[in-house]
């Protein structure tokens, strides 16, 4: 039986919002202590106050080095890193938590859950519509003064334009043997992918700026929103 674990990335560098994952840490550590079925939570930091939080929820730290605690660094080097010195099983599921998402629903993660434990699935991400779609996007190359279509398509209605996703974290999850074929940002051409409804995709601001949890409490308050 796979184990399934939730891995927690908290550095304590913000560029944007300071202290941002000290602040909504709680918000998902109440979401993960009321899951039955995590056999092991995992957080990732360098932030000795993120790690007393840590331990006093009972959950395994990380211990993240040095080199991996910069804002330039993947989640997948973070991920390697985890598995490499956290005895991860290569059949073990890991789940990614992000503490700015502060959105959670107990039926969506359930869903997930069913679909990442089949055996024809190696990963598992949600997915929301794209707000520019990449036909209309062009590269402007400043010396030879020429405009070149990022995907070239003569299309000119936007009802023709094909349906057009961007991935989001909010649910992720992968199988450790796998982690060798994914790109940096944990996905590839076979990862399973569920599509958010426009409901859920409104919820899903992200406290990159204290102007994000400004406009996240005049919409649902100070606190995170976890649903049943």
């Amino acid at each position: 039986m796979s184990r399934h674990i939730a891995m927690i990335p908290a550095r304590m560098g913000s560029v944007g919002f300071k202290h941002k994952n000290r602040k909504f840490f709680d918000c998902t550590a109440d979401f993960l202590d009321d899951v039955k079925w995590f056999d092991r939570v995992i957080v990732s930091t360098d932030d000795p106050v993120v790690k007393e939080y840590s331990e006093k929820r009972g959950y395994d730290v990380h211990i993240r080095p040095e080199e991996l605690a910069g804002p330039v660094v993947s989640i997948k080097q973070v991920f390697e890193s985890v598995i490499e010195d956290m005895s991860i099983e290569k059949d073990d599921i890991l789940w990614l938590f992000y503490l700015p998402i502060l959105y959670k629903s107990h039926a969506d993660f359930e869903e997930s859950k069913k679909i990442i434990e089949k055996p024809d699935v190696k990963s598992l991400c949600s997915f929301i519509k794209a707000e520019t779609h990449p036909y209309v996007c062009w590269n402007y190359d400043s010396d030879k003064k020429t405009l070149t279509q990022y995907i070239e398509n003569d299309c000119f209605r936007r009802q023709d334009q094909p349906l057009a996703w961007e991935h989001h974290h909010y649910l992720y999850c992968f199988k450790a043997e796998e982690i060798s074929k994914l790109d940096n940002e944990m996905i590839n051409s076979k990862t399973y992918p569920v599509f958010l409804d426009e409901e859920t995709a409104e919820n899903l601001l992200e406290m990159d700026a204290p102007s994000d949890y400004e406009k996240w409490k005049k919409k649902f308050g100070e606190k995170g929103v976890i649903k049943k």
